[in-house]
């Protein structure tokens, strides 16, 4: 006999003796709560809820109890008379470290973050060597952005329990988080060698391949995530997104597709297919994605950027330039939507607001050519021929190829009668790109003028 069957059949030998003790005695507290334990272990939620419950209305100063309580309540997502049971166990047993702990936990399910360190804080002053609070507290820290304290956390939680594979794995995922993917993949190696293997831990460590451009190996991690759990919707979203990077845009589809029929809110998964659709120039199904997300995550400054864009694309300036000023205002510093608004300023001939955009965004990214060769045209259009020739010239050192920017220059220079170099940039244009109209007809008019 195993000692995983030995340990089933004494619990059910004690569940079956505590059930005959509570027939002999209704309200015997300890057995209801003895009963209870082990119905939680095994799943049943529910029943060991109602023990739980009728343990605390028989005995009301018992801080174990609505700590046990508490934790099925947190377990059932009932967040809220969670908080309370654990709070009551807490009044009882200022100093419950386990209780506090849960309660931390609890809280960071209701985002109620800074009370979920208060009480992760507390537990740990009372047992500093409690290495699942320790872990918890840096999944708070990572869910608030503050990844140097969370892989500090994950590190204890670690040194702590080594074999700790949940804090290795979310250690992995804040390395990842902050672009340290080689180090996110040493945690990962480490944790799928030394426990059974686990969809999540696959599924992190495609992801993370698929950031360092390792797609053959990222796509191989993420067949196993999903073989090993059908269901998991993050790991259909980040196959998707792997696909779409070697250009097997079908099975991205498809992928996206899947991750939203078994999670319909998933925000991120929703955002890759309106991408897909916008470069595939499917603007109807991209529309539709981005408006979805934003109804269901009405700040998301991207949804309102891509939105944005296709609006642009369509000439629908005032709805473009509505949706660009919201996600400005969401995410201050968002560069590429500073730019895009400032295209937009210009395509409404509102050249000095374009100028002020587009020089917000090259603050934040300097090498941003189009957006460069944008606020060259619209010098150009303000008649500031040598700022304009000056951005072009910039634009071009960082894209030679750009025969939009070099047919802007040509024009500009013919504004300021060079006519031999005007000549040089359209005729290079046209070489690039013979199908741009707008250079065929700019060197025309130049004929004319010469």
């Amino acid at each position: 006999m195993s000692i995983e069957d030995l340990q089933k059949d004494r619990n059910e030998a004690a569940l079956a003796d505590f059930t005959r003790a509570i027939e002999l005695d209704p309200n015997y507290a300890w057995a209801l709560y003895q009963r209870g334990q082990i119905l939680r272990e095994q799943g049943q939620r529910e029943e060991a809820l109602a023990d739980f419950q009728r343990a605390a209305e028989l005995d009301r100063d018992d801080s174990a109890i609505y700590a046990e309580l508490g934790e099925t309540l947190r377990l059932l997502r009932r967040h809220d008379e969670s908080v309370a049971a654990f709070s009551r166990a807490l009044e009882l047993d200022p100093a419950y470290a386990w209780a506090l702990g849960s309660r931390g936990q609890t809280y960071r399910a209701l985002r109620r973050y800074e009370e979920a360190l208060v009480d992760f804080e507390r537990a740990l002053a009372v047992k500093p060597d409690m290495a699942w609070v320790a872990a918890e507290r840096a999944e708070t820290f990572r869910t608030l952005g503050r990844y140097d304290e969370a892989v500090t956390g994950f590190t204890r939680a670690i040194e702590l329990d080594p074999v700790y594979v949940w804090a290795i794995g979310h250690r992995a995922i804040c390395y990842r988080e902050q672009n340290r993917y080689a180090e996110a993949l040493t945690d990962l190696d480490h944790a799928i060698a030394i426990s059974p293997p686990q969809a999540w831990l696959f599924a992190e460590r495609g992801e993370s391949r698929r950031l360092l451009d390792q797609l053959d190996e990222a796509l191989d991690d993420l067949h196993h995530a999903i073989e090993l759990d059908p269901e998991y919707a993050w790991a259909f979203g980040s196959r998707g997104a792997t696909y779409r990077s070697m250009g097997q845009l079908d099975e991205a589809l498809a992928d996206f597709g899947h991750a939203i029929e078994l999670d319909p809110a998933y925000v991120w998964v929703i955002m890759q297919r309106g991408m897909l659709h916008r470069s595939a120039n499917r603007q109807d199904e991209a529309l539709a994605d981005f408006s979805r997300a934003l109804e269901l995550d009405p700040r998301h400054s991207g949804a309102y950027a891509e939105r944005g864009e296709i609006y642009r694309l369509r000439r629908a300036y005032d709805l473009a330039l509505a949706d660009f000023t919201q996600a400005v205002k969401l995410r201050p510093q968002y560069a590429w939507a500073l730019g895009s608004r400032g295209q937009t300023y210009r395509a409404l001939g509102r050249y000095e607001e374009a100028v002020a955009d587009l020089s917000a965004a090259l603050e934040l990214h300097p090498e941003a050519s189009w957006a460069i060769a944008e606020r060259g045209e619209c010098y150009r259009q303000l008649e500031r021929y040598e700022e304009a020739v000056a951005d072009f010239t910039r634009a071009l050192e960082l894209n030679p190829k750009d025969s939009w920017a070099l047919s802007r220059r040509g024009a500009a220079y013919q504004a300021m009668k060079i006519f031999e170099e005007a000549f040089i940039d359209l005729s290079r244009a046209i070489e690039l790109d013979p199908d741009n109209a707008w250079a065929w007809a700019q060197r025309g008019s130049l004929f004319r003028q010469m």
